[in-house]
């Protein structure tokens, strides 16, 4: 919702992971005195020899892009919105794929649609994802060896246990963007999409 390219927000009560933080963003010596809000020194003093400075510093420039930014937030909160709830509505009906439901204690930001496939094997997951990359609308598949969010993925962080649950439930986990700089009409065409590459699937034997 905000973007400068590098630099961004990280919100915490933990003061030692905002001492990290700031160890991160490059912070040595005596600059975290510079930061208008930071944890005690004495927080600061006990991380910043085991922390890395990876200069990860806001600049002027990324600021200057963040600023006006701000001002347009809550509009363009409502134009995702608004059209989330379309792109969702002209789905809702089909019995083949399941949007898991916003909980009520979040206040959502709709830049992406979720879905679920349901009662689909393999072959009919792939034909999906062809046919939606045939109508010119590629999609993701959370549960794809190119997807970073699919856990098998994640070499840096690998699993003690099998997570065959997890593993059948991202096997057919769709992620589409719902990208900014479109006008309100594409959204019903993206529907449209989604629900011929339904078809498409489903006459997969």
């Amino acid at each position: 919702m905000i973007n400068s390219g590098e630099g961004g927000f990280f919100c915490t009560d933990d003061p030692t992971l905002a001492a990290k933080a700031v160890c991160y963003a490059g912070c040595y010596e005596k600059l975290i005195e510079q930061h208008v809000v930071a944890p005690p020194k004495e927080i600061f003093d006990a991380v910043k020899f085991d922390t890395p400075n990876y200069s990860l510093r806001m600049n002027d420039l990324a600021a200057a892009c963040i600023r006006p930014q701000i001002g347009t937030l809550e509009a363009r909160i409502a134009i995702y919105n608004e059209r989330y709830a379309a792109i969702v509505e002209r789905i809702s009906g089909c019995a083949h794929l399941d949007v898991p439901a916003i909980s009520p204690r979040v206040r959502p930001v709709c830049d992406s649609l979720q879905f679920n496939l349901l009662n689909f094997n393999g072959a009919q997951v792939d034909e999906f994802l062809a046919s939606c990359k045939r109508r010119g609308m590629p999609v993701g598949l959370f549960g794809s060896t190119e997807n970073a969010r699919n856990f098998v993925n994640w070499k840096y962080s690998p699993h003690a246990e099998p997570l065959p649950r997890t593993a059948a439930l991202i096997a057919a986990a769709i992620d589409v963007r719902l990208p900014a700089e479109f006008e309100d009409e594409d959204f019903p065409a993206m529907a449209d999409v989604i629900l011929a590459a339904i078809d498409d699937a489903v006459a997969v034997a």
